[in-house]
């Protein structure tokens, strides 16, 4: 697993984080410790912000009629 140090461009305070980075893809974001900064803390949305560069939820688009969900174009 390949770790890089950045910052978290999500909140305001740019908050320290660690990437890493397994099969050419985010495994996790994890806060980096600044104690200047941060110290430990990171906000969720930054936690979980790789979930959007993994999953693509708009290839089938669909519309929920009744009790399911049908596909459209």
């Amino acid at each position: 697993m390949r770790q890089i140090s950045s910052i978290d461009i999500l909140d305001a305070l740019c908050s320290s984080i660690r990437i890493d980075i397994a099969n050419n893809s985010v495994a996790r974001i994890v806060p980096y410790l600044d104690e200047s900064v941060n110290g430990e803390w990171l906000t969720n949305k930054a936690r979980f912000s790789y979930d959007a560069l993994s999953i693509q939820r708009s290839y089938y688009p669909k519309i929920f009629i009744g009790d399911q969900f049908i596909q459209v174009s």
